[in-house]
């Protein structure tokens, strides 16, 4: 394999990596903000708290955040096994990511 090719290879690798470890994160960051707009629309649908509009709007008042931390906890805690797995997923890759670098650094040291 000539050089070029490594390399050729070698950035393709990398990309493919990348692609996926944000896919990873993408992924995430669905499943966290499907539980946040979930924990808000049961909080505002709560009967014995006052009407409000958004979370981050001045009607939400002290009552409203602690029942929606509470209800994200729950809905988190609910989630637990597949949020886990994604952020080992996340881990792995990264380090996968690293040591493609380590590994890439050196080969080109030694040649």
């Amino acid at each position: 394999m000539t050089f070029a090719t490594s390399s050729a290879s070698h950035a393709t690798q990398l990309l493919r990596m990348r692609a996926a470890r944000d896919h990873t994160v993408a992924n995430l960051a669905s499943i966290r903000q499907r539980l946040s707009r979930t924990a808000e629309s049961r909080t505002r649908a709560e009967p014995d708290l006052p009407a409000s509009h958004r979370r981050h709007s001045s009607d939400w008042p002290r009552q409203h955040e602690e029942r929606f931390q509470r209800i994200l906890s729950e809905l988190t805690s609910e989630a637990r096994h597949e949020l886990g797995a994604l952020e080992a997923k996340l881990a792995r890759q990264t380090a996968a990511i690293s040591d493609h670098h380590l590994r890439r650094a050196r080969e080109l040291a030694s040649s």
